[in-house]
């Protein structure tokens, strides 16, 4: 993606950005195993720095599971219980569902970041040659 901006860089400026995408990139493999073990709660999606969707899918996970807890403690009404207790079910299986839809999109999403991440890296080494030009 970024092999045009690339075509001019030294081979000093190469290494740098090598050294320094080495450093940020982020890794295929860290992402599937946050996936594998912590989906429902969103931490690859935290990884990825999709920061609004997982805060959304950490508490479509988390909300309902400590209230599964505490709700058939307290006596709401049987009907209003079961209704609540429903909602909660409701809101797992989305979180359980749309965990298993990013799978689909997780390395695409990860390959957009790390393009991202080198992009700007780039930007940085042309920004520090326009510096030394002067």
């Amino acid at each position: 993606m970024n092999s045009n901006l690339k075509m001019d860089l030294t081979l000093e400026e190469l290494a740098i950005l090598e050294s320094e995408m080495i450093k940020k990139r982020k890794n295929k493999e860290a992402a599937w195993g946050l996936w594998a073990g912590l989906s429902f709660f969103g931490a690859h999606r935290f990884y990825t720095e999709n920061y609004g969707y997982a805060s959304a899918m950490l508490l479509t996970s988390v909300f309902p599971i400590i209230l599964l807890f505490i709700i058939p403690n307290i006596n709401l009404g049987d009907s209003f219980t079961r209704l609540l207790l429903s909602i909660f079910f409701i809101l797992l299986a989305g979180s359980v569902i749309w965990s298993w839809i990013d799978a689909f999109f997780l390395n695409k999403r990860m390959d957009e970041l790390n393009d991202q991440i080198e992009r700007s890296i780039l930007d940085n080494i042309k920004e520090q040659r326009k510096l030394r030009a002067r």
